[in-house]
């Protein structure tokens, strides 16, 4: 473990998440080289425009529209964009617990903590983050997008994963309706779902066959995944084979999440107190369940907290701004052509909103 990073537990219940278990808090000090840039992060252009780098490259850029009534995300050529060192046969022995367990979710999550930190190549930057393990929803039962940014809230909780399957299907280029309040489908993506760094490994590759077993004897290590709040997207920060075999063999991967911690106090409002007992007292005479009781008792537990927790991603200032990054993004076109529809390709490298 690195000596400047300190790991406390965190079984609170209010992220809003479906959680598997507790999780570990992640302090990082503003000093030393915690104090740069980490290897994977996020740059900022005017207007929304976006790019996720690592090392010098482009995993990623994105262009959200300024109504925000779109989305468009063009993957970068990496074959290997950014990970942690690869789990060796015996690292994975040397987890004996029962999947799922408690003890099991321990020991991986203090395994991949203690790797975070001493990673040359880290995702982690000053500031505290959350690493918990999360379970997966079905995808109809996300969210729909934000209408605008009026409705989206700086440092809300991140969203519940779904989609893991979007990881083989994540198109290189593709444009996203926010605006869309159709029925879901598969091409209709929403909050929350899983998307790739990189292209998916052929079937036959042998970190994916290996990765089958596991998933068919039920000790696949867990998937690390990274909330970007801004995106409302979780991208698969280390595991994109062992998503593949657990898909080509039919089953979820344990996903485990990793997250910045925000924190704001909240004043004292009484008469918000007033509202808040009001509503709790109408959900019990509608008949007082163990899941309403439940219900009501995390609704107080959370409008009467003193601090909200949420995440907020940190971004950087793009070098060269909006030129530089529309430069990129016809350059890696040209380099490597594409599909892409027409008016989407030119509303996505147009110079304007």
């Amino acid at each position: 473990m690195h000596p400047n990073v300190a790991f406390t537990t965190d079984d609170t219940e209010d992220w809003g998440l479906p959680l598997a278990g507790s999780g570990l808090l992640l302090d990082v000090p503003a000093e030393g080289r915690w104090r740069q840039p980490p290897s994977l992060h996020l740059e900022a252009a005017p207007d929304y425009r976006l790019r996720l780098t690592s090392g010098g490259q482009p995993l990623l850029w994105v262009r959200i529209d300024g109504w925000w009534d779109r989305c468009g995300f063009l993957r970068g050529k990496a074959l290997a964009p950014w990970g942690l060192p690869p789990l060796s046969a015996a690292e994975v022995r040397e987890v004996t617990h029962s999947p799922g367990t408690d003890p099991w979710w321990e020991a991986w999550m203090w395994r991949l903590g203690r790797t975070l930190a001493q990673s040359e190549h880290s995702v982690l930057h000053a500031g505290r983050w959350c690493l918990r393990p999360l379970q997966a929803i079905r995808a109809p039962e996300a969210c729909r997008y934000p209408i605008s940014t009026m409705e989206w809230q700086f440092g809300q909780p991140p969203l519940p994963p779904h989609s893991p399957e979007g990881v083989l299907r994540f198109e290189r280029f593709r444009v996203e309706d926010w605006t869309d309040f159709e029925p879901y489908s598969e091409e209709r993506m929403r909050v929350g779902a899983i998307m790739p760094l990189r292209a998916p490994s052929p079937e036959d590759d042998g970190r994916v066959k290996s990765w089958r077993k596991r998933a068919r004897d039920g000790t696949l290590p867990p998937v690390l995944l990274l909330y970007v709040d801004l995106l409302m997207k979780w991208l698969v920060l280390d595991g994109h084979d062992r998503v593949h075999a657990a898909l080509l063999e039919g089953v979820t991967p344990p996903l485990l999440g990793l997250w910045p911690v925000h924190e704001v106090a909240l004043p004292a409002i009484p008469e918000r107190y007033q509202g808040i007992m009001q509503a709790a007292e109408f959900h019990l005479r509608a008949g007082a369940t163990p899941t309403v009781i439940d219900r009501v008792n995390r609704m107080l537990r959370v409008n009467y907290a003193q601090r909200r927790r949420g995440t907020v991603t940190r971004g950087w200032p793009l070098s060269g701004g909006v030129e530089a990054w529309r430069a990129e993004v016809l350059a890696s076109r040209r380099w490597s052509p594409f599909p892409a529809e027409g008016q989407d390709w030119e509303w996505f490298v147009s110079p304007g909103r």
